[in-house]
């Protein structure tokens, strides 16, 4: 019975810690974004509203079919709904209200989701560690407190939580909590002992079959399915890769080393059923690069390309539906530049963009459409890439 149940758990850490597709980053960078060869059309959704400014580019969308909605976390503290044809159907903000005398008013949402189960928004207010809940076209349904602040949240078909708590987080050590759907803790989950400098950022992709999971600095991208956590990719960042004693460095110490040493970090992680795309940055006091990374899921093929880090015009998708589409929130002029600075042509699928985006000036949405061929780019010439025969999750507990 004892070795039936060792072995248990020997396949249970095996089934974790082993990546079912590894990725390396090439050196030298892959080909340009806008040239790549599985691009089959790009188009354009004008946002239509009054108020110039409402909308900006670096602002955070979710997107569920053709309901699209952007969080304003410095201004207005609102999430904007527009419509399949890019009118703004509704505002939705949290009703104001003081706790009490001595305490300001509450008014800053903090981060948000969408639960596309039940067909709500979420708003996560970080003064009283609240998430409060609506329909998607503003009725306000109510709110819940959570145990645990976190950096990121996502919900399941069951309604429970899965709240991402970062690195070296004063209040758990635990990365991944889940709680029921009042906000109680039922359990926790990826332990991390660390003394790294904290560190946070978005951790959650939700589908319809599973919730994907990644973390800022790691290299790791996870699916969360009936509770089991597996590990789906592994990245491979050659001489950048974290060093294995990151997380015993104190918070200056590693600060400094990844910003002197250069750094890869995961933005975005986003799936259908054909393709899985990530965004990554890799940064170092020196420079700042941008990755747009597609994984194929029926051929395995892997697609490692870059973006114009100085113009910046798509930065992270924000969204891939089930066509085939990333989704981005993109500025007119920042495209325009791109497509006129630094490119020899204008590869076809975006030759009419340039005279078409003209006539706008706010964010537009920007759907870029994938085909499913094409030769894989990626080709590895590091050769001091780690040795990944000695154990590398000494300080992670899973």
């Amino acid at each position: 019975m004892r070795v039936a149940v060792i072995f248990f758990f020997i396949v249970m850490f095996t089934s974790l810690v082993k990546a079912q597709v590894q990725i390396d980053i090439p050196q030298p960078y892959g080909n340009s974004f806008i040239e790549s060869e599985l691009i089959e059309e790009v188009s354009i959704l004008p946002l239509k509203y009054e108020q110039y400014g409402l909308v900006r580019t670096d602002m955070e969308m979710k997107v569920d079919g053709e309901d699209y909605f952007i969080l304003d976390n410095q201004n207005s503290q609102c999430v904007y709904h527009f419509n399949s044809g890019g009118e703004l159907a509704d505002t939705i903000r949290i009703p104001k209200g003081k706790t009490d005398k001595n305490r300001p008013q509450l008014n800053n949402p903090a981060w948000f989701s969408i639960n596309p189960y039940d067909k709500q928004i979420e708003i996560y207010r970080f003064e009283n560690s609240t998430i409060n809940r609506f329909t998607y076209n503003g009725k306000y349904l109510g709110k819940i407190e959570l145990e645990v602040t976190p950096s990121d949240f996502a919900r399941n078909k069951k309604g429970e939580y899965w709240v991402y708590a970062g690195w070296n987080n004063s209040e758990t050590q635990y990365r991944l909590i889940k709680t029921n759907a009042q906000g109680s803790v039922i359990g926790r989950e990826l332990r991390l002992v660390s003394k790294c400098t904290p560190t946070e950022g978005f951790a959650f992709f939700a589908t319809p079959d599973r919730i994907l999971f990644w973390e800022l600095l790691n290299h790791n991208v996870y699916a969360i399915e009936n509770d089991i956590i597996s590990q789906l990719y592994e990245f491979n960042f050659g001489a950048h890769n974290l060093p294995r004693d990151y997380h015993m460095m104190h918070s200056e110490e590693s600060f400094t080393h990844i910003n002197q040493a250069g750094y890869y970090s995961m933005k975005k992680v986003l799936e259908n059923e054909t393709f899985t795309y990530f965004f990554l940055n890799f940064s170092n006091m020196q420079q700042r690069e941008m990755f747009h990374v597609l994984h194929n899921k029926n051929s395995g093929a892997v697609h490692v390309y870059t973006e114009n880090s100085s113009i910046g015009a798509f930065d992270k998708a924000q969204y891939l539906t089930e066509n085939n589409e990333l989704v981005f929130l993109v500025s007119p002029r920042q495209i325009r530049r791109l497509l006129s600075s630094g490119t020899s042509f204008i590869p076809a699928p975006f030759a009419n963009l340039p005279n078409e985006i003209r006539k706008y000036r706010n964010p537009v949405i920007l759907k870029i459409k994938l085909q499913e061929g094409g030769a894989d780019n990626t080709t590895p010439t590091e050769d001091d890439y780690f040795d990944d025969s000695d154990n590398d999750n000494m300080y992670f507990d899973y």
